[in-house]
C-alpha cells in the first residue's frame, strides 16, 4: 500500500479571491423538491462567493439558493459540503 508523505492542499492555496472572516447569520432557502430555509452561520465573504455553517443535511454541491443578510438578497449555487465539528459547512459561489 502505497504511503503519501504530505497532502498537496496544505501546500497551496487554490482560492483566487480574498476572504474576510465574517460573522453573522445568513438565510438560505430554496424550493425544490420542497420549500426549505437554513438558518446558516456566516464564517467568511469574499466577492465570488461565502463559506456558512449549518446543521441541515438538504444542501448539496450543484444546489441553486437563494440567500439573504441584512437586507442584502442574492441567489447562489453550493459549490463543497463537508462535515466539520458535527456541522455542516459548505462554500458558496455567488450567481
Amino acid at each position: 500500500m502505497p504511503q503519501f508523505t504530505s497532502d498537496r492542499r496544505k501546500v497551496r492555496d487554490r482560492r483566487v479571491a480574498w476572504r474576510q472572516a465574517t460573522e453573522g447569520i445568513v438565510e438560505i432557502s430554496f424550493s425544490d423538491p420542497v420549500p426549505t430555509r437554513i438558518q446558516a452561520e456566516l464564517l467568511e465573504t469574499s466577492t465570488v462567493g461565502f463559506r456558512a455553517s449549518y446543521d441541515a443535511k438538504a444542501l448539496e454541491p450543484g444546489r441553486e439558493v437563494s440567500f439573504a443578510r441584512n437586507g442584502r438578497r442574492g441567489d447562489a449555487r453550493v459549490i463543497w459540503t463537508q462535515v466539520a465539528g458535527g456541522r455542516r459547512v459548505s462554500g458558496f459561489l455567488l450567481l
